[in-house]
């Protein structure tokens, strides 16, 4: 029997061929990183590779670390395995890896998003023959009102609270959700 191009093992998604882990949650050599969110770029790796708009960010997080960065669809090798990352709409920078070894091609990607939000680069569909994917928010008992509608309610409701002379406060998680309500506030509302 063939042995999957990526298997799980306790430390992670494992490609065996090239030897590098995608977002491991234990200590590797070298990682393969999809965006910086916390449960997908952890300390410890030895090298980490990821889109070049996540350097910093994991930079940030993690401290000094040795870390590289690539663009959407530049290729690069690892023992004769092919790799690339692509959007995921997730968050700034959040990747899809494509991984390609002897004509098979399969896909990993931590979290990702088909709405585009304005803020990520939309999401690609890439031709696979195996896809992989965390789908925290992917169980039938999620269904999300479209983008739009939910931006017009904050704003709403941030014109009815000046209105009424009452401080509006918003929380989002600071990578990602708090870029996206920056984003689509209405500014209009702000004196300086």
């Amino acid at each position: 029997m063939k042995k999957p191009l990526l298997e799980f093992t306790n430390k992670g998604i494992y490609c065996a061929n090239a030897n590098v882990y995608l977002d491991p949650w234990k200590k590797v050599a070298n990682a393969l990183i999809t965006h910086g969110h916390s449960d997908h770029a952890r300390f410890g790796h030895g090298n980490y590779s990821t889109h070049y708009q996540n350097v910093p960010i994991i930079k940030h997080r993690l401290g000094n670390i040795n870390v590289s960065g690539v663009a959407y669809g530049e290729n690069f090798i690892k023992n004769n395995v092919k790799f690339s990352f692509h959007p995921a709409g997730h968050i700034p920078g959040s990747s899809q890896i494509r991984v390609e070894h002897k004509g098979e091609v399969w896909v990993f990607t931590g979290d990702f998003k088909l709405e585009n939000d304005g803020i990520s680069t939309p999401f690609e569909p890439v031709k696979c023959h195996t896809f992989i994917t965390e789908c925290t928010f992917g169980l039938p008992a999620f269904t999300w009102r479209p983008q739009e509608e939910v931006y017009a309610d904050i704003n709403q409701w941030w014109r009815e609270n000046k209105a009424d002379g009452k401080t509006s406060v918003l929380f989002g998680y600071t990578l990602g959700k708090a870029q996206r309500l920056i984003k689509h506030l209405d500014l209009s509302l702000i004196h300086i």
